[in-house]
């Protein structure tokens, strides 16, 4: 079944297709932070402090609805890589017109629901007067551009899981290179303030759907996307949501944690919440690559499991886990040992670049543990099993986290309660999955241990 575009991760040797099909995730990872970040960047260069307050109090926020956007694709992706494995072409044409088709009447329907609740969300994270109106206009226009979003991640998950890991690489830096051109011009030059960098994040993510779009219309002639020829399948649209929901409901969770998380963080200094902001998002960066062999576990699990090649699938767990700790190991040094240099690319305030870098030192190897999390976990996901990961997700990086904030404010009221929190979020949840992968009975049953 030989497909413009895609790899067979079923078949050759697995460090080599590991690594040929990571290093365009890596490479579009780097670029996806850099898309994420741009706009922190230009509103805290460019205008101002209490601009890039205002964008980093609504970060938690546009994360949550991105994550359910995530979480589908994710589930669109798996079903699809494991019908790609079983090469039943049939069924991989209607997963690909389904899972489109999902994300436009889905994107349209989120972004009514999303604008309606903009300041109920600003309330309930407890955004402070003096930031409220420029978040709001940030977010009001970020808004409306979820149905590229969800477009974006869906398209993105289909080319990934029929093994096509290069295009992904082209559209998202395409897009980062527009974000960053329009978000300077609508700031710089028609002074668009805040709303300048969102209007110039939707217009981007627009302009590659519709080059991500153009690619699914020139595919193999039995599996393209034909607006004539829709083949949409409720079946199958109702297997994307039970997996992609747990998914989705994970992420989510994850990041109402971190709005709730930012609550407490927005009652601090102006400078603080900056540097908090900034903090989260430099640190990202260190986990970029686990992120990247995470990716290449799903797909090359699903595909292994599709085509009933068990010992492959599990070789894949312990090459993916192996690289994931030397090369999170040597990421996290870096980013230590400079983590000044990065806090100053975003606000040179001598305050914001004091909080920023001690939180990231703090928090920064905790991504070790982390790194475990994403790799089995990924593993499980791309066998169907999205259940565990989500409920792991939510009892570490959500309960564990916000009563280790809750009680330790209440007893020592200090700031880097907050910054420690996410590395006790990401501790637990590489134990509980590394825990269950290695014992549980499931494993072992489905062939994946």
């Amino acid at each position: 079944m030989a497909k413009q575009g895609t790899l067979k991760l079923t078949e050759g040797n697995i460090k080599k297709q590991i690594l040929l099909f990571m290093w365009p995730i890596l490479l579009s990872n780097i670029f996806q932070q850099f898309y994420n970040i741009t706009n922190s960047m230009i509103v805290g260069n460019y205008i101002s402090k209490t601009a890039l307050s205002a964008v980093s109090a609504t970060s938690s926020i546009c994360n949550a609805c991105n994550s359910l956007f995530f979480g589908l694709g994710t589930g669109a992706g798996i079903i699809l890589a494991n019908y790609f494995g079983a090469q039943k072409e049939d069924k991989v044409k209607r997963a690909i017109d389904t899972s489109l088709v999902f994300a436009i009447v889905g994107g349209i329907l989120l972004t009514i629901v999303s604008e309606l609740c903009v300041p109920f969300l600003l309330q309930i994270t407890n955004v402070n007067a003096e930031l409220f109106e420029m978040a709001q206009s940030y977010l009001r226009i970020y808004f409306l551009g979820n149905t590229a979003v969800f477009m974006y991640q869906m398209g993105f998950f289909i080319l990934r899981s029929l093994g096509d890991s290069k295009h992904p690489l082209y559209f998202l830096v395409l897009s980062s290179v527009l974000n960053l051109t329009l978000g300077i011009f609508f700031v710089r030059v028609m002074n668009f303030s805040v709303m300048g960098t969102a209007l110039a994040t939707i217009i981007s993510q627009f302009i590659v759907d519709f080059f991500c779009l153009r690619l699914l219309f020139n595919l193999d002639k039995s599996i393209r996307f034909d607006i004539k020829n829709i083949q949409f399948d409720w079946k199958i649209a109702k297997r994307i949501c039970s997996l992609g929901i747990p998914a989705g409901i994970q992420n989510m969770m994850i990041y109402v944690s971190s709005m709730v998380i930012q609550s407490y963080i927005n009652v601090f200094p102006n400078e603080t919440i900056a540097g908090i902001g900034v903090a989260e998002r430099v640190s990202v960066f260190s986990q970029i690559p686990m992120n990247a062999i995470a990716t290449v576990t799903v797909n090359m699990v699903s595909q292994n499991m599709g085509a009933q090649k068990y010992e492959r699938a599990q070789e894949t767990v312990k090459i993916s886990l192996r690289m994931a700790n030397v090369i999170t190991l040597v990421c996290s040094v870096i980013v230590f040992f400079t983590a000044s240099f990065w806090v100053q690319l975003f606000n040179k305030d001598p305050m914001v670049v004091k909080c920023g870098s001690d939180m990231i030192r703090l928090m920064i190897f905790s991504n070790i543990p982390l790194a475990w999390s994403h790799i089995y976990h990924g593993a499980i996901r791309g066998s169907g099993n999205v259940k565990v990961p989500m409920f792991n997700a939510v009892m570490s990086q959500c309960v564990a986290r916000f009563l280790f904030v809750f009680i330790g404010l209440q007893i020592f009221y200090d700031v880097r309660i907050l910054y420690v929190s996410g590395a006790v979020g990401f501790t637990l949840a590489g134990i509980f999955a590394a825990l269950y992968f290695r014992h549980s009975s499931w494993a072992k049953q489905i062939g994946l241990r």
